[in-house]
């Protein structure tokens, strides 16, 4: 007769075996899973099949774990796959898992240090992959940003222009701005829309700008006068202030702007990107 085991003791044995990253005997015998249940013991309480031993039995869940770890990993960095190809990815995957392992109870969270391990790592590329990462990481974190109200032409429309001079627009919480040293954006595009990918990699500084709208994730390339302008806008400066760094930073751009801030504004809110007006009044 097989000693009886608390279930949750069950558990904590069953999780450790799984998650370990060695071998099948390595997982059982593991000093985590020995100290919930002595592997002599476990092995009795975990009936055999006709056709598989209790290690083959629990051996189903393990494969399991990782292809849905990599198959996790996969979904949230389509870019890095695809760059790697999926065999290569899976490795990196498995090298990552026992770098960071996971501490949370679902595996949306589970690529979260994967930026950081790239640029830890010796992966070829690693510098614009550290990028590609970057960008993909802020994709899928974007998804969880919480939901706010979005400006529209009206809003602008009812201010009036001795307003402009204080006023601040808030960006909403599902935006983010990310300036990268290679072209991690170029790169995921030509991915999803499945173009070719085999153009070599160089160093191309460039930022874009990552946002939420209809319950679909964008991003979108930036110039580096659009840039300068966003960044100062979504950081508190008034429309005033951040239109008067944007021409100090270019002075020669100046009658040019007159032009492309309207066009940029016209963008943005119709991208859905503020969330709504802040006037101070001035005393």
């Amino acid at each position: 007769m097989h000693a009886k085991i608390q279930f949750d003791t069950v558990q904590r044995w069953m999780q450790n075996v799984i998650e370990h990253g060695g071998t099948d005997a390595e997982a059982w015998h593991s000093e985590a899973a020995q100290k919930e249940i002595p592997y002599e013991e476990a092995y009795l309480n975990v009936n055999p099949s006709e056709t598989l031993s209790p290690v083959e039995r629990i051996a189903i869940y393990r494969r399991m774990f990782v292809l849905r770890m990599c198959d996790a990993m996969g979904i949230d960095y389509p870019g890095i796959k695809h760059f790697f190809g999926e065999e290569k990815f899976d490795e990196i995957v498995m090298d990552y898992v026992r770098t960071y392992p996971s501490n949370s109870y679902t595996l949306n969270h589970l690529g979260r240090n994967f930026p950081q391990f790239i640029s830890e790592s010796n992966l070829r590329d690693k510098e614009f992959l550290g990028d590609l990462a970057r960008l993909e990481l802020a994709l899928t974190n974007n998804m969880d940003a919480s939901d706010s109200p979005v400006l529209i032409q009206q809003d602008i429309a009812s201010v009036q222009p001795d307003e402009w001079n204080t006023a601040t627009l808030v960006p909403i919480a599902a935006l983010e701005l990310l300036e990268f040293n290679y072209p991690a954006a170029e790169y995921l595009r030509s991915v999803i829309d499945e173009e070719s990918t085999e153009e070599p990699i160089h160093p191309k500084r460039n930022a874009i700008v990552v946002y939420r709208k209809n319950f679909t994730t964008w991003f979108k390339q930036l110039t580096d006068e659009e840039y300068v302008l966003l960044y100062q806008l979504c950081n508190g400066a008034t429309v005033v202030q951040a239109l008067d760094i944007l021409v100090a930073q270019f002075p020669d751009r100046q009658k040019e702007f007159e032009h492309h801030v309207f066009e940029w504004f016209s963008d943005w809110i119709q991208r859905g990107m503020f969330s709504k007006i802040l006037i101070s009044k001035e005393y």
